[in-house]
């Protein structure tokens, strides 16, 4: 029989395996579309005689979206919706794609710049002074759920039951895709539990995009304590079931980790739009679009709701230790 370690090399093996695979897949699904979809001048016709319409789809991504994966991925993934939409509905669209570092950066850049799609995680979606030009739409599901809450974690022989007892110990944060919030509720809940900053209770902090990489060394007892979301530790713990025996100190309220939101006005036309709008919802209906989604570890884009960041909004509130 395999140990618990032994066991957790494999599976970081084919977890890398798998990641490289998606990305080669997505390369290739890119350059199959742009090979079926002719590079045309407004107006010109193909051999069947259709007419395909130049458009522009401008793109905004908050920096930290997507955490983990590389610019260049998330730009050939959008190119592939692109081509998509051009082939579904008979357009030749260029992506345009600008970045933010956060809501002051978003709301400079709008003055001179108004994206067509932009994703935001919803914390700073909530720091936006001007979003009246702005509908949020879709917020993303990941193994089935559209929030999910973190989890704070140690061994199961530890005597940590709260922050107060891992002064100047260790940790290790999961940081990845559509988990942006474990961060800031880690924060907040240093600061109700003790008062302090996180870099005031711990002599180390550690930051994993790998999820067995974060809770592992706590599993061993040579890290105090991890933060990760409970779906990642849910999927850990079917790979590797010994690590159900490590004990949740603490557990937030589910929360939505980012929001996409579509331009109201000023598309190239009302069609355009809604054809857009379509190709995003309906992403998890086509192959390719199961492979961007996979990519960005989504299982599909579910219609927005305001309720849903209600507890986003809750846990920003109750910041009294700065954020």
């Amino acid at each position: 029989m395999c140990s618990i370690k032994e066991q957790a090399s494999a599976t970081l093996g084919k977890h890398r395996t798998r990641v490289t695979g998606r990305m080669l897949t997505i390369v290739v699904l890119f350059l199959c579309s742009s090979l079926l979809l002719p590079s045309l001048a407004l107006g010109n016709e193909v051999d069947d005689g259709h007419v395909y319409k130049d458009e522009i789809l401008k793109v905004g991504f908050i920096e930290t979206a997507f955490e983990g994966v590389s610019v260049k991925d998330k730009e050939a993934a959008f190119k592939v919706l692109a081509n998509t939409i051009g082939q579904t509905y008979g357009y030749n669209i260029d992506v345009e794609f600008t970045y933010f570092a956060d809501a002051a950066e978003f709301d400079e850049l709008s003055k001179k710049v108004q994206p067509d799609v932009v994703i935001f995680e919803s914390w700073t979606w909530l720091d936006l002074t001007d979003t009246e030009w702005l509908a949020p739409v879709f917020v993303s599901s990941d193994r089935g759920n559209v929030a999910n809450r973190y989890l704070l974690v140690t061994n199961e022989k530890s005597n940590v039951e709260s922050l107060h007892d891992v002064q100047g110990g260790s940790i290790n944060i999961y940081f990845g895709t559509n988990s942006e919030l474990g961060l800031n509720w880690l924060k907040h809940l240093a600061c109700s539990q003790t008062g302090k900053q996180i870099e005031q209770i711990f002599a180390n902090i550690g930051q994993s995009g790998d999820p067995m990489e974060t809770i592992l060394p706590v599993f061993f007892g040579k890290t105090d304590v991890a933060v990760i979301p409970e779906p990642k530790f849910e999927l850990m713990s079917e790979l590797n079931p010994q690590l159900n025996r490590l004990k949740k100190v603490a557990v937030s309220e589910p929360l939505v980790s980012g929001v996409t939101c579509l331009k109201k006005e000023g598309w190239p036309s009302e069609t355009f739009h809604q054809h857009v709008f379509e190709a995003l919802r309906d992403l998890h209906l086509s192959p390719a679009g199961k492979q961007i989604l996979t990519l960005f570890k989504m299982d599909q884009e579910e219609l927005f709701k305001p309720e849903y960041l209600d507890s986003v909004r809750r846990l920003k509130n109750s910041f009294s230790c700065g954020s």
